[in-house]
């Protein structure tokens, strides 16, 4: 059960890498979604950032993982969303504020660039899960040139 509290997260962007995996498909993953007869894979993009805001996050580290989505998907088991918040802190080694992000197929290209010249933050905005995580409902990207022009 989600609370109906949205909350807010905003991230400084510190640095990008885009990737691309690639791995043997499963027996079960019918051919139309194959590379190559045998093959999956999936362009990735991790990015580094540091929690700006709420203040009870604010200073920590998030790694950030943008994925394509290919088309969008309902759930009859949970409501629609296009990312995840969790924090793993102690459940993995190295594990901490961590972010899955879905965007669309069709811009993936001009993310790639928008990282590399512009975008210097990250506004999730989600509702929180009774298991800690957040489910992200939006995010923007953005130069974060209104925080410079407005300062608090």
């Amino acid at each position: 059960m989600q609370t109906e509290e949205h909350q807010d997260c905003i991230v400084e962007i510190l640095s990008f890498e885009d990737g691309l995996h690639l791995l043997p498909a499963r027996n079960g993953l019918p051919r139309a979604h194959r590379f190559q007869g045998g093959l999956i894979y999936s362009p990735s993009i991790t990015m580094e950032g540091r929690v700006v805001g709420p203040d009870r996050l604010a200073g920590r580290q998030m790694r950030i993982w943008l994925s394509q989505l290919e088309r969008w998907h309902f759930s009859r088991r949970r409501p629609p969303y296009i990312g995840l918040l969790s924090d793993r802190t102690g459940k993995l080694p190295g594990g901490g504020l961590e972010a899955m992000l879905y965007i669309p197929k069709d811009t993936w290209l001009t993310a790639i660039g928008c990282l590399g010249t512009i975008w210097r933050r990250l506004h999730l905005n989600g509702v929180e899960n009774e298991d800690g995580s957040v489910t992200i409902l939006e995010f923007s990207f953005s130069a974060g040139l209104e925080e410079a022009a407005h300062p608090t």
